[in-house]
């Protein structure tokens, strides 16, 4: 179990991907007034014209509700996306540290997630206000919401490896993604509720992963505990089992020698 080991060795010795994580957004951000929160700003922009737009056709009852769920799916929709998309060019923009050191390819991984999650907690103080002006309570069960988080944030990181290694020995890997990520935006219930479709498309839902990855972040936040909670906190408990047996096999076949792909 090599894999797992250089896994928790990254994760107990975060030095590296924590320096390079805080480099990266201070260079990205050093010329703008606001820095990172202007992904706040576009998730906003995005968010206004999303709520006006359903607003106009589909009138929902509670507007407030709406905006606070939407935003909420939004926020971390785009978290999950630009992790998984950068995840495709990481070892191609690191090509010249790895020719240079002898740096184990996992904590480029994680200075990605780390980078990414950093960014998407400028988002919370806008989730907080709108918690507050929407109709939900504060209840016990929120807590949910922290061991949702960590089982898709291990989920996003298996993946994340796995699509690292890929993309550099099969090139269309990082198309398929993008594509990937553009359908499964529409094919999720981020700007729809499950409620707004048949029955039968409700339960193919349950083979769509991002789904359960909403489902645990989002419902605990608006105090919907139900049996897709649990179903989701399965399904992905399962996902993450096949996800780590699959990067086993891609660790021994071809981590060593990636730098032969680049």
């Amino acid at each position: 179990m090599n894999f797992l080991k250089d896994f928790f060795k990254c994760l107990i010795n975060p030095d590296i991907w924590v320096f390079n994580s805080h480099k990266k957004i201070i260079l990205k951000y050093k010329d703008t007034f606001i820095g990172p929160f202007w992904n706040v700003v576009n998730s906003i922009f995005l968010i206004t014209i999303l709520s006006f737009s359903f607003f106009i056709f589909l009138n929902p009852e509670n507007f407030k509700d709406f905006i606070y769920r939407l935003s909420i799916s939004v926020f971390f929709w785009i978290f999950i996306s630009t992790f998984l998309n950068e995840s495709t060019a990481i070892l191609e923009n690191k090509r010249t540290i790895l020719n240079e050191k002898r740096i184990d390819i996992k904590n480029f991984v994680c200075e990605n997630i780390y980078t990414n999650f950093i960014i998407f907690l400028h988002s919370f103080p806008v989730i907080l206000i709108l918690f507050f002006i929407s109709d939900f309570k504060l209840q016990f069960n929120i807590i949910l919401t922290f061991l949702g988080l960590f089982l898709v944030l291990s989920n996003l990181i298996l993946i994340g490896y796995l699509v690292t290694i890929l993309s550099v020995i099969y090139k269309d890997i990082k198309k398929i993604v993008e594509n990937l990520v553009y359908a499964i935006f529409f094919a999720t219930p981020i700007i729809w509720s499950e409620n707004m479709v048949d029955e039968k498309i409700q339960e193919l839902l349950v083979f769509n992963p991002f789904y359960h990855f909403i489902v645990l972040f989002r419902n605990p936040l608006m105090n919907n505990i139900d049996e897709k909670f649990y179903q989701s906190l399965l399904i992905c408990s399962l996902l993450m089992i096949i996800v780590f047996f699959l990067n086993l096999r891609i660790y021994k076949n071809f981590e060593k020698k990636i730098i032969l792909y680049l």
